[in-house]
């Protein structure tokens, strides 16, 4: 019985998709190098929008692992290219931390 569940639960992760748990994890990383390597020519007001973003984002991002946890499977959320709020507000800290 215990074999059957870990098979079921692996199979479905399998066919979760792209946006899966942890979907958030390569945005966060590349924010927060671009957050710790930013030079002084980058605004103190965009590397204080940065860090918000990145704060405010990690719940964003729990959030979506809930609703992705739970997509039907014809969910754009499921698409391996669907990009979730949770990743942009990172992909635009990492754009406001690195000046552009």
């Amino acid at each position: 019985m215990k074999s059957t569940i870990a098979v079921c639960a692996a199979l479905a992760m399998l066919m979760a998709g792209g946006a899966q748990a942890n979907h958030c994890d390569a945005d966060l990383a590349d924010a927060e190098l671009a957050l710790g390597a930013a030079t002084i020519a980058v605004e103190a007001n965009a590397l204080d929008a940065a860090d918000a973003l990145i704060e405010q984002s990690i719940s964003v991002c729990e959030y979506e692992e809930d609703q992705l946890a739970t997509a039907e499977p014809d969910s754009p959320m499921v698409d391996p290219d669907y990009v979730t709020v949770g990743q942009s507000m990172l992909i635009n800290a990492t754009q406001l931390a690195s000046g552009n």
